[in-house]
């Protein structure tokens, strides 16, 4: 909104409010006016008017009127009546000397204030009290008035503020034409000088004139910058005309280069063929070499490097090329006592071949097969020696062997549990057939009770107080958490696993506690579950999620077990893991923190590594978190993370999967 439209609308809206001040002051003035002045007056008067009608019947001398007091009543009724009528008056009432109401009369529209005893009226600002003489007997006149005013004169006050707000409005408007075009006509004037001065093209200066005060600072200002527009005008002009000197020069210049570079380029043409050739030899030599997973290098008579590629420098933690001409048993001394290099340069090389070479020289320790290749003579190498790194693929061979023992191991549970199965049943329904016969209710028992000459009650009495039926509930809850353990064994050994089902994230959690609290040392341990009723499912492998927190866990029992804190500095520690889970619209979290010791920051880097493993020989294989790891990046797409503490100590884990994995499918 434009200033002057602000102005508008603050002069209309403060006009308004004047006027609706005014209107309002106006009505109350009226009002006090009526109600302080004009309705006691008119009560008065009133009051005046029926003692007149009064004496004026006593006056008249009619026998029958003065003797007739009611008919005389009758007749104030009727003027009361009539005076009831006025917008002032509301109600009027007429008492004799003992209090009683002898004439009433009100309008239609309010309601009664004056009872029919004079005693029980109240005293109100608005009822007026007076004293009359009807028949020779004084009586009281009560008068109650209207405060309010009546509906026309609201209506011809609101009449007239909107006629005064309509003509204020015209006014506004009015004025506001006015002082517009007043204000716009020396803009218009000095818009009409500038477009004048500019039409011209001429290089003369360009100068505004006006006589407004107020619009010559502006002109001034536009003066300078035409002056400035001016000087940078023959600027450019001068610049120009010197370009284009310089280009003329230079096209002859340029003509003479051309005929120089022509020759220059026949001459170029055949040694630019032949080194074209050659580069692009090398680059596709280069680029084979450097492409190979392995380590090349070409020796010469003395065992020194003639040629390697980027993977031996890689290994070797320098560039490539600053390994020419260096011994390579210096560089890898595993070589040395392995007779795959020639002794001495008069020995003729051969292919030889070694397996599962360690090399500690290398940038990190690795497991290699190391081949030699003899060259023929003539050239400047003599052998190529080829290095493989074969960690990866024996740590493969490690873990399908593991993996085999561990489906073994899981077969043997599953015929296990299959096995514990039997008697725990029998036991289970045995124990409820002890307790069906033990029941005094049913007609078999009751025969064979009978027969024997036992009174069930009197045995049943007895086994409560021998606390026999605690013994078979402990018997029973004994035997259903032991079906319980067998059937999540049965649950983590069977194969079905490999299919992707939607499982409660807190049925996870349930059934690896269960798990642990019978294969791990928890007892000493608080665990603390955060409520996880509203994660919505995740879809994963049960047993393979259940088989990642379960690693977690027994890392984090192993940790607390051995962490012995400082008695000075944490003197109530106690050992705790936490488990809650959280989620958004991409990801399922399941976090399990511990208070023990944490993980050096040297190790946090080799955790997921296969084989790496911190405890004692005997303790650990170090396939715990790397299968893990495995199991969730790869068979889920999800996420296992380590996160250290922020707060104090301890090692926390994260382990995310995707919120909605899409179709089910297998996991080949």
């Amino acid at each position: 909104m434009l200033a002057r439209q602000k102005a508008m609308l603050a002069t209309l809206v403060i006009c308004g409010l004047i006027i609706a001040l005014t209107t309002v002051a106006y009505i109350l003035a009226a009002e006090r006016v009526g109600r302080e002045q004009l309705a006691p007056e008119i009560s008065r008067t009133f009051a005046d008017l029926l003692q007149a009608q009064v004496m004026q019947n006593e006056i008249k001398g009619v026998a029958k009127e003065r003797k007739n007091e009611e008919a005389q009543l009758h007749k104030l009724q009727s003027l009361m009546h009539r005076m009831a009528q006025h917008y002032q008056v509301s109600e009027m009432a007429l008492y004799n000397t003992e209090g009683q109401r002898v004439a009433h009369s009100f309008s239609q529209n309010e309601t009664s204030l004056l009872s029919t005893n004079l005693t029980a009226t109240p005293s109100k600002k608005t009822i007026h009290r007076y004293q009359l003489r009807v028949a020779e007997q004084p009586m009281s006149l009560l008068i109650s008035t209207q405060v309010s005013l009546p509906n026309f004169f609201y209506l011809d006050t609101l009449t007239t503020a909107l006629l005064v707000v309509t003509m204020s409005a015209l006014l506004v408007f009015f004025l506001y034409a006015l002082t517009r075009n007043w204000q716009r006509t020396p803009y218009q004037n000095l818009l009409h000088d500038i477009r004048t001065a500019t039409r011209n093209d001429n290089d003369e200066r360009i100068t505004i004139s006006t006589q407004d005060p107020d619009i010559k600072p502006l002109a001034e200002a536009l003066n300078d910058l035409f002056w400035l527009r001016n000087q940078r005008t023959q600027h450019l002009k001068t610049a120009h005309q010197q370009a284009e000197r310089a280009r003329l020069r230079a096209t002859r210049l340029s003509t003479e280069t051309r005929q120089m570079n022509e020759d220059l380029a026949r001459e170029v043409s055949v040694r630019r063929g032949i080194e074209v050739q050659l580069k692009n030899t090398k680059t596709l030599l280069n680029g084979i070499l450097n492409a190979m997973p392995s380590a090349l290098f070409a020796l010469d008579a003395r065992n020194r490097i003639v040629q390697c590629n980027q993977q031996a420098g890689d290994w070797l933690n320098k560039e490539y090329t600053q390994l020419v001409g260096l011994p390579l048993l210096t560089l890898v001394p595993e070589l040395a006592n392995q007779n795959i290099l020639p002794s001495s340069p008069a020995v003729a090389a051969r292919m030889e071949k070694i397996e599962r070479l360690t090399i500690q020289s290398f940038e990190r320790p690795m497991v290699t097969d190391v081949l030699a290749y003899p060259l023929p003579y003539g050239q400047q190498a003599r052998v190529v020696i080829r290095i493989d790194d074969v960690s990866q693929r024996q740590r493969m061979e490690e873990i399908m062997v593991q993996t085999e023992k561990m489906m073994t191991v899981g077969g043997l549970a599953a015929g296990m549990a299959h096995e514990i199965n039997n008697p725990l049943g029998a036991i289970l329904q045995n124990l409820q057939n002890i307790r069906r016969r033990l029941q005094h209710n049913l007609v078999a028992n009751q025969k064979v009770a009978t027969k024997v000459g036992l009174p069930l009650d009197k045995l049943e009495e007895y086994l409560e107080q021998r606390a026999i039926y605690q013994f078979f509930d402990h018997i029973q809850d004994a035997g259903e958490r032991a079906a319980q353990i067998v059937a999540n064994m049965l649950q983590f050994a069977r194969n079905d696993h490999l299919q992707k089902r939607p499982v409660d994230v807190q049925e996870l959690i349930d059934t690896t506690l269960t798990i642990a609290s019978n294969d791990l040392s928890l007892r000493h341990i608080d665990v603390e579950l955060d409520n996880t009723t509203t994660i919505p499912q995740v879809i994963c492998v049960p047993s393979e999620i259940e088989q990642v927190l379960l690693n977690l866990l027994k890392n984090s029992q192993q940790a607390l077990e051995s962490y012995e804190p400082d008695p000075a500095v944490e003197p109530k520690w106690r050992p705790r893991v936490r488990i809650r889970a959280s989620w958004d619209d991409e990801r399922i979290c399941i976090t399990i923190e511990d208070n023990g010791p944490g993980i050096p920051s040297d190790v946090v880097a080799h955790i997921f590594e296969p084989f790496y493993t911190t405890k004692e020989v005997g303790q650990g294989t170090g396939l715990g978190l790397s299968v893990s790891y495995f199991i969730v990046t790869s068979h889920h797409q999800g996420q296992l993370r380590y996160r250290p503490m922020t707060h104090g100590h301890g090692a926390c884990f994260e382990l995310c999967l995707p919120h909605n994995d899409g179709p089910h499918r297998l996991l080949l």
